[in-house]
């Protein structure tokens, strides 16, 4: 036996491990890393069918890497994390090291990839594992493009206000979408697989909350049982408020500029409810794509009401970051901050708000047409579309 194996043997693992290998799988393959940051260590950590979180660590030598961890008879997922030998290494170069996800059960597994893209590697061994390959492999040039451009923004060399910035955000946007699709098309057409309730809890921004539901209701039955199914129907559930084809629950304010508003006063009027906050960069990510909105059909009667959660210590303060991003923004739609009288009111908590962006979309009689949370926004462009015949 050479010293690499016997230096294996000597891990500090789970006693049952070492001593019940039919009760284990193992896990083998391959990770090239950069001479400058070689990578000496991988990380394996889960919640098992028990409900217990489980975490290991296995060295890495000349790319090469084997454990052994406990077989699971319910498939559950797991994170595979790089560690450098470089205790120092920059916190941009750890954001922009991705983990790697993958499915444990009862079959062993093979893993090929490279530390600078560990969430691109390819992963053989089991049903999920190597359905979940193929759908990241079909992916992955959309995630590359992804991190080419978002790394200057990540570095500070290009700033999200920008002109090249916020062009840099739209692309991002549109690469986002189409990897999106691509989850989504796989979560409709395996209801059967593990690997589609692990996306759908994964992509609820990605969803109107009419089209979550559905995708939820399509899965196979024993999903609904487990912890991230209950976390999902939880969800739904708290949403069905503002369900489509419910009246949206009337509230009060004061504008920006001092004067009254009551909602039940824009019936008439298509309106979008934009929820948002000054802090939430997302959120003001979104505000070029809803003036343009705006802009296109406001002469319809189309109006925007901007609902403000501000994170200020008093009152004063929230108001002073509210009005200043609403300037910064260049906001010329209602703007209202549920931050003031919320103790008699809390808009937020009345719409079940537990996102940011969250955005609603409600007809001339009041009811609800459509809710979304930050990258579902073509569905409000569709609608409008619909509604308004351009």
């Amino acid at each position: 036996m050479n010293k690499f194996w016997i230096y294996f043997l000597c891990l500090t693992l789970s006693p049952s491990l070492l001593s019940a290998q039919g009760d284990s799988v193992t896990m083998k393959g391959k990770i090239t890393s950069p001479a400058v940051d070689p990578v000496v260590k991988l990380s394996i950590s889960f919640i098992d069918t028990q409900g217990k979180r489980q975490g290991f660590a296995t060295p890495v030598k000349d790319g090469l890497f084997e454990v052994k961890i406990p077989k699971q008879a319910q498939v559950v997922d797991a994170t595979l994390r790089t560690i450098g030998k470089d205790p120092n290494t920059s916190a941009l170069q750890q954001v922009m090291r991705h983990p790697l996800n993958i499915f444990i059960s009862e079959n062993d597994i093979i893993i090929d990839g490279n530390a600078e893209e560990l969430d691109l590697a390819q992963v053989r061994g089991g049903e999920e594992n190597n359905e979940y390959n193929s759908l990241r492999q079909s992916t992955a040039g959309y995630i590359k493009q992804k991190n080419r451009l978002y790394s200057p923004i990540l570095e500070g060399k290009i700033s999200t206000e920008s002109p090249e910035g916020k062009t840099i955000l739209e692309q991002l946007s549109q690469l986002g979408k189409k990897e999106s699709d691509l989850q989504k098309k796989f979560i409709e057409n395996h209801p059967e697989s593990y690997v589609s309730l692990f996306l759908l809890y994964r992509m609820k921004f990605s969803y109107t909350s009419e089209d979550y539901k559905f995708a939820f209701n399509r899965l196979a039955s024993n999903y609904k049982s487990t912890d991230m199914g209950k976390a999902i129907a939880s969800t739904i559930a708290k949403e069905t408020v503002t369900a489509k084809g419910k009246a949206a629950p009337l509230f009060t304010r004061t504008t920006a500029y001092g004067t009254p508003f009551r909602l039940e006063k824009m019936q008439g009027r298509v309106i979008l409810l934009d929820f948002w906050g000054s802090w939430c960069g997302p959120c003001r990510a979104s505000m070029p794509h809803l003036q343009q909105l705006y802009s296109r059909y406001k002469n319809k009667g189309f109006e925007i009401i901007g609902i403000a959660q501000e994170r200020g210590k008093t009152l004063d303060e929230s108001k002073n970051t509210w009005h200043k991003a609403i300037e910064e923004l260049n906001l010329p739609w209602t703007n209202v901050l549920n931050n003031e009288n919320k103790e008699q009111m809390d808009i937020v908590k009345e719409y079940q708000i537990s996102g940011f962006p969250t955005k609603i979309l409600v007809d001339e009689n009041g009811k609800i047409i459509l809710r979304v949370i930050a990258s579902a926004t073509d569905d409000i462009d569709i609608a409008l579309k619909k509604i308004y015949g351009y």
